[in-house]
C-alpha cells in the first residue's frame, strides 16, 4: 500500500468481505515492513504512519481494531532475504502483527463494564492499550463477534500532525494455534 500526502488522521485501507468463525484460533498474525519514499519529502519518521487491521460485521459500527505504531526499514538496496540480521530489518519484530485473540474479547468485557457504569457506550469507540506491546492500541466500535467476521480491513493510519507519504507492505496473514479441544 503506497500513501502519499496522507493527511494528519487520514487513513487508506483495502478491505475483504469474507465469513470468518475466528473463535477456535489463539492468535492472528502478520508480517509488516514500512518505508518511506525515495526521495521523502514529507521527512516520514518512526511512529508516524500505523497499520491497523479491523475485524467485524461491518466497517463502521461493529469491529475490532488493533494498530501498530510502524517502523521504517533503513534504506538501503542490497537487503539479503537469505542474511537473518537483513530480513528483521526489512521486517522488524516491532511490526509484527501478533495479536491474542483473547486480547479483543477482553477490551471488549472492559468496555462493556465500562458501559455498564455509564461510562462507555457502543455507539463510541472504546481504546485500550495491549499490555504485551503498550504502543500498540486495540478499539472496540458497537458489538462484534469473532465468531461471525464478515469484514476485514488492513489500513494505514496517519498519526502525525503533518502530512506523510510512505509505503507499507504486508504478508502472510493468519490464524494461528488452532483450538482442537471440544467442549466448554
Amino acid at each position: 500500500v503506497n500513501v502519499s500526502n496522507l493527511a494528519p488522521g487520514e487513513s487508506k485501507c483495502v478491505y475483504k468481505n469474507t465469513t470468518l468463525d475466528m473463535r477456535r484460533y489463539r492468535r492472528l498474525q502478520m508480517f509488516v515492513h514500512a518505508n518511506a519514499e525515495e526521495v521523502n519529502a514529507t521527512n516520514l519518521q518512526d511512529n508516524q504512519l500505523a497499520l491497523f487491521v479491523r475485524l467485524g460485521s461491518d466497517y463502521k459500527n461493529n469491529y475490532y481494531e488493533y494498530e501498530i505504531p510502524l517502523k521504517l526499514t533503513p534504506p538501503y538496496n542490497k537487503y539479503s532475504r537469505y542474511d537473518i540480521e537483513d530480513t528483521r530489518k526489512v521486517w522488524p519484530d516491532d511490526n509484527m502483527l501478533d495479536i491474542p485473540i483473547s486480547l479483543l474479547t477482553n477490551v471488549k468485557r472492559e468496555r462493556n463494564r465500562a458501559r455498564a457504569m455509564g461510562t462507555a457506550s457502543f455507539t463510541r469507540p472504546y481504546e485500550a492499550y495491549d499490555a504485551d506491546r503498550p504502543n500498540n492500541k486495540v478499539t472496540v466500535m458497537g458489538n462484534p463477534t469473532l465468531g461471525e467476521v464478515k469484514t476485514m480491513i488492513i489500513g494505514i493510519r496517519n498519526l502525525s500532525t503533518g502530512q506523510k507519504s510512505g509505503e507499507v507492505w504486508v504478508d502472510e496473514m493468519r490464524l494461528k494455534e488452532y483450538n482442537s479441544h471440544g467442549g466448554w
